[in-house]
């Protein structure tokens, strides 16, 4: 999903590329990988977040918003799996 968000940032702010944090194959235990998702949820939300401070057009910085909205509520499902 993340990759997808970023694909559209990079078509709107015409960035050749995009760096990922590279990630190791997934854990044959549930609780690590939730913990991997739970901090990219975290830094899709500060990265939103700082974009839509920034942002001086009025529409791009709704859709940070909204990208904010989407990964909190991300993030808040991930919460409740670490329970």
């Amino acid at each position: 999903m993340e990759g997808e968000h970023a694909s559209v940032w990079k078509k709107i702010l015409k960035i050749d590329k995009v760096e990922f944090p590279k990630y190791d194959k997934c854990a044959t235990e549930y609780n690590p990988n939730l913990d991997e998702s739970h901090a990219r949820e975290d830094r899709a939300i500060k990265f939103y977040s700082q974009a839509a401070a920034e942002a001086q057009n009025s529409r791009v910085k709704e859709i940070f918003q909204a990208f904010v909205e989407v990964e909190t509520d991300h993030l808040n499902l991930s919460e409740a799996r670490l329970k």
